[in-house]
């Protein structure tokens, strides 16, 4: 029997990198997935690959800054599946294009940082406690968090914070779930090659973590298919680095 078979889950920012890899290999697992990303373009795609596998999937376009548009996909999706299982945050992003010290960085750049990666967070985490509070069959809620929130990075304050939140966020919610037989915990990825970004046409990816290997999608995926298991039912409120080492020192970035 797979992993997931007869579960249900939500995965933000699944027509993405990391999002997408992780609700195809939740599909392939057994699992019915709801694929929510902002457009409808970026969710048909993530929904095709899966059907094309053998899988099932629907597709939920929300914007995760939009707190009722948020509730409306989980709802949709809980209709749809007969229940959710598993809420997977993936979506959110940083100000590549915008970075600068804190004391020079404007309102909107960081309320979009801020937007995406920590009320997206709280909206998605809110509206599958409350299906999983109510359903009384248990739950596991992920997010996605960020090795930056251990140590900060220069320039990118909003994103720390952000990330920072997410940390906070799981711990405290872990403890109002544990109750419900509902666990949550985060991953916390170190620098992930990107197909065509500049990460994947360098060694800056070897250079900012101690194994001297690049991580992929796959790497972030497979701990959060751990964490939403049964093999990790006594395990709650954590926070998991997948950074090949990168925490322990930021190695190669913290100039």
């Amino acid at each position: 029997m797979k992993r997931f078979e007869n579960k249900s889950a939500f995965i933000t920012g699944a027509g993405g990198y990391i999002g997408g890899t992780t609700a195809r290999m939740l599909a392939a697992e057994g699992a019915k997935v709801a694929v929510c990303d902002i457009t409808e373009e970026a969710c048909a795609r993530t929904v095709r690959e899966i059907a094309e596998a053998g899988g099932t999937a629907l597709a939920v376009p929300a914007d995760v800054t939009d707190s009722a548009c948020v509730d409306a996909a989980i709802a949709k999706t809980a209709a749809a599946f007969g229940g959710l299982d598993i809420m997977v945050h993936v979506a959110g992003g940083s100000a590549r294009q915008d970075i600068k010290p804190l004391a020079d960085q404007n309102d909107e750049v960081i309320l979009r940082v801020l937007g995406v990666n920590l009320l997206g967070a709280l909206w998605a985490s809110r509206a599958a406690a409350r299906v999983m509070r109510d359903q009384g069959r248990g739950g596991r809620i992920v997010n996605i968090s960020s090795i930056v929130a251990f140590n900060g990075l220069r320039g990118s304050v909003d994103y720390a914070a952000s990330k920072g939140g997410i940390i906070a966020m799981t711990r405290a919610l872990a403890k109002e779930m544990g109750a419900f037989g509902v666990t949550v915990n985060s991953v916390a990825p170190g620098v992930v090659v990107r197909p065509g970004t500049v990460a994947d046409d360098s060694d800056y990816a070897l250079k900012t973590n101690f194994l001297g290997v690049k991580c992929e999608a796959t790497d972030i995926a497979e701990t959060v298919l751990f964490l939403c298991s049964d093999a990790a039912r006594f395990v709650t409120g954590q926070t998991w680095a997948v950074d090949g080492g990168r925490g322990l020192g930021m190695k190669g970035s913290d100039k």
